[in-house]
């Protein structure tokens, strides 16, 4: 399998925070650098950590890279 590059991974942190954190508010500023482009408006304590949104983030660009 194929890894994906660190700008893949950063293209799904938008994706992954959607997943791990459904419902909640924030906001990507582009250009993206990964987790830090964040911008959380929401509840705090609702926020995905660091570790568990790029460990999301890069599965989801690993199974960007099966479909292609």
């Amino acid at each position: 399998m194929a890894t994906p590059t660190t700008a893949q991974v950063n293209t799904q942190i938008g994706n992954a925070t959607r997943e791990l954190a459904p419902g909640t508010t924030w906001k990507y500023n582009e250009p993206g650098d990964g987790y830090y482009c964040l911008e959380w408006m929401d509840d705090p304590a609702l926020q995905p950590t660091e570790a568990a949104t790029m460990v999301k983030a890069t599965e989801l660009a690993e199974a960007a890279l099966l479909l292609n």
